[in-house]
């Protein structure tokens, strides 16, 4: 595990002497067990892996074996494991998960060379991860659910793109984006790929969407398919895709947002001052940085743990309030398609 030291300015020899001791006696110095943010952080020499530092940023803590590529890491509900999506034999990669500290990693998904699983999503029982996979085919991407024992099941068709899965607490319902007509939406369905309903519906690329802790709302990026690098800005949508809202207005790209355990504060990554890693406000409010640019060179998936923050699971009884409403997004998305086919 290897800490790392954070500066702001050009160190002079007083600085250095500091900042070594600072890293000696950072790993016991650091509140690691409070609030914490995994993230993939990509480094000088071009490796990826999963750091650890607090809501603040001062340290941080490198998890994996320095020199690999995991990435979009996920914490379990408990705190106690980290999901993240790894190369494996050099040819493509796969979720894997491992305990808090980096010990014990192990495999969970079964995707073929030359293909890739990722962007891990845990089930609101720790019992299941959702993950992305291109292993039919990029143009075929798909959304597949498997328990830690790698047993694997897709849920979305064949004939479905889609990716970006985020599992809401409530319900058993999971976001993700799916395209339709060159354009990517956020869609929900059910943890079985079925009571499907589409929330936003317009010509942009909607991605990465994350619920809401309590399941009232999903916060996501989205930027033009005219210019689809560098424009991205993050929404938030109530659950049955009223109310959306623009958080950011950077001409810098920003994306990849996943919520507080709390849901009071929503982190994301950006190119405003570089690439970096960001927190602000649900309402958009009070943007501070937690990298300062100087560790890593980008960001590739982050998510937040705090012990204090209690832990939401619905019971059953609820699905059916969940599903409700599912009825009434889909039936709003036809109502909308009908419309739109009888213009001239």
């Amino acid at each position: 595990m290897t800490p790392m030291w954070r500066s702001a300015f050009a160190p002079r020899p007083a600085v250095v002497a500091l900042a070594v001791l600072y890293v000696c006696a950072a790993p016991s110095a650091w509140p690691r067990d409070g609030a914490r943010i995994a993230f993939g952080g990509v480094t000088a020499d071009f490796a990826v892996g999963i750091y650890v530092t607090s809501p603040e940023g001062r340290v941080f803590e490198e998890l994996t074996e320095h020199g690999g590529h995991a990435s979009g890491p996920a914490w379990s509900h408990d705190g106690r494991t980290i999901a993240f999506s790894d190369t494996f034999d050099g040819l493509g990669s796969r979720i894997h998960v491992m305990d808090r500290d980096g010990r014990d990693v192990r495999e969970v998904s079964n995707a073929p060379p030359l293909s890739g699983d990722y962007v891990p999503a845990w089930s609101p029982r720790d019992d299941a991860i959702a993950f992305t996979s291109s292993r039919e085919g990029h143009f075929r991407q798909g959304i597949y659910v498997t328990d830690l024992d790698g047993r694997e099941t897709r849920i979305t068709a064949l004939d479905t793109f889609a990716k970006w899965p985020s599992w809401g607490s409530t319900g058993g319902a999971i976001a993700y984006a799916s395209s339709h007509a060159g354009f990517l939406n956020i869609h929900v369905m059910d943890d079985e790929g079925r009571r499907q309903g589409q929330l936003t519906d317009r010509r942009r690329l909607d991605m990465f969407p994350s619920w809401h802790a309590r399941g009232t709302a999903i916060v996501f990026a989205s930027g033009t398919v005219e210019d689809r690098i560098g424009d991205g800005d993050i929404y938030v949508i109530a659950a049955n895709g009223t109310g959306e809202q623009r958080l950011t207005a950077h001409p810098a790209d920003d994306g990849d947002p996943s919520w507080s355990p709390d849901g009071a504060k929503i982190v994301f990554t950006s190119r405003r001052d570089g690439n970096g890693l960001y927190i602000m406000d649900r309402d958009g409010r009070n943007i501070r940085r937690v990298t300062d640019g100087g560790e890593f060179r980008g960001i590739e998936g982050s998510s937040w743990y705090d012990p204090d923050a209690p832990r939401s699971v619905s019971p059953v009884a609820r699905r059916a309030t969940m599903w409700g409403w599912l009825r009434a997004v889909d039936a709003r998305a036809h109502r909308a398609e009908a419309l739109r086919s009888r213009r001239p």
